[in-house]
């Protein structure tokens, strides 16, 4: 009978694993998508932080609100000429 004790121990471990690793293994899955989805939720505050502010310079700054009128919009002062540079397209190792 002492000689099954051991084994009946290491039986019971044995369950005892095949029960609670897989539940373990997702736990820290899940802990690892937790940590990513808060590094999200930071960088996400910090872009409506950023937002925030440029909304209240727009309101605020007319330098800045022209400034960004002009590159999103390309919206010119009258009298102004725009200059459009154009580049040319090399092809390099065209066949003739």
């Amino acid at each position: 009978m002492k000689r099954f004790i051991p084994l009946v121990v290491l039986l019971l471990i044995g369950i005892a694993a095949l029960i609670y690793l897989p539940g373990i293994s997702k736990y820290l899955k899940l802990k690892h998508r937790e940590a990513g989805l808060d590094r999200e939720i930071e960088r996400l505050e910090r872009q409506i932080e950023n937002l925030k502010e440029e909304e209240h310079l727009l309101k605020t700054d007319l330098a800045r609100l022209e400034e960004v009128v002009r590159d999103e919009l390309g919206l010119v002062k009258p009298g102004e000429i725009v200059y459009k540079v154009v580049e040319e397209e090399v092809v390099t190792g065209a066949k003739q």
